[in-house]
């Protein structure tokens, strides 16, 4: 009986290993920038969640917390690269907000921010979520007022388009995203 048990086990984990194969080899078909393992793929197949190469960057983002909530919208600009906004809260009189430019390579988001853009930094997205590094450098402080930062802060997808995106309004009262 634990033979033909053990037996089952290796046919079923000789068939993973074909399906990721099979998965990496569409992947590599369809020129997406990202490797997926098997189970990733199935579950995109199967639209438990979305393929981050294929979902568009435009749109609104959030995070809510006790301290406010913390926005990001982007809005294509018929190229490769989206403009941006971002805001986070950290109580009544602490806060950062920023504009700028985003850039998608797979599943990393390049953001400069600014006018000049001194303020450039990568960022993580899986199609759903936006999560900025725990770091980031010095210059980007001064879109943040003391003790705030957008260092480490994620945000959620809450609205697709680039009409979504547009209609966020930023701390400062004037539209996030133009």
């Amino acid at each position: 009986m634990k033979k033909g048990l053990v037996s089952i086990g290796f046919v079923l984990l000789a068939g993973c290993g074909q399906q990721m194969s099979e998965a990496t080899d569409a992947t590599q078909d369809s020129k997406i920038e990202v490797q997926v393992s098997g189970l990733e793929a199935a579950a995109i197949d199967a639209g438990v969640i979305p393929d981050a190469n294929r979902t568009s960057l435009s749109g609104a983002y959030e995070r809510r917390s006790d301290l406010g909530v913390d926005l990001f919208c982007a809005v294509g600009n018929g190229e490769e690269d989206y403009k941006i906004g971002m805001v986070a809260i950290f109580g009544a009189d602490s806060r950062c907000e920023a504009r700028g430019t985003a850039r998608r390579d797979g599943e990393t988001l390049h953001l400069s921010l600014g006018k000049e853009q001194n303020c450039q930094f990568s960022a993580a997205y899986d199609g759903v979520q936006i999560s900025v590094p725990g770091q980031l450098p010095e210059k980007c402080a001064s879109y943040c007022s003391l003790r705030a930062s957008f260092a480490g802060v994620t945000f959620s997808r809450v609205g697709e388009g680039d009409a979504v995106a547009k209609s966020l309004i930023g701390k400062d009262r004037k539209k996030l995203c133009n």
